[in-house]
């Protein structure tokens, strides 16, 4: 970001952030009167996290966002994204074969 607010290159945004940039907007209220109450930068990021029960780093990370984020078009793109399931890790290991009725338990006579 620039001196001026321009982005530069777009921040990779990912569900946690978008969930919590959108809890952030929906209680700015709060966190405004929050950030005025704080008396230092890590007090102000306990509180929001408090109140919101989001981890410090993610507030930090919203709260490092431009203000633009929280405009219509982008809350509708910053929902989408939240709302997405998270990839797959490319290490994780295949899910174990879940048994059919056929195959589990004892035989019934």
């Amino acid at each position: 970001m620039t001196v001026n607010g321009e982005i530069t290159g777009p921040p990779e945004i990912d569900a946690g952030l978008a969930a919590a940039a959108l809890a952030v907007f929906a209680h700015r209220h709060e966190v405004v009167h929050l950030l005025y109450a704080a008396t230092d930068e890590p007090d102000a990021l306990a509180r929001i996290g408090a109140l919101l029960r989001v981890d410090e780093p993610t507030i930090a990370r919203v709260l490092d966002q431009p203000f633009r984020w929280m405009l219509p078009q982008f809350r509708t793109e910053l929902e989408a994204i939240a709302t997405a399931p998270a990839p797959l890790a490319a290490s994780s290991a295949p899910a174990e074969p879940t048994p059919t009725p056929a195959t589990s338990g004892p035989p019934r006579s």
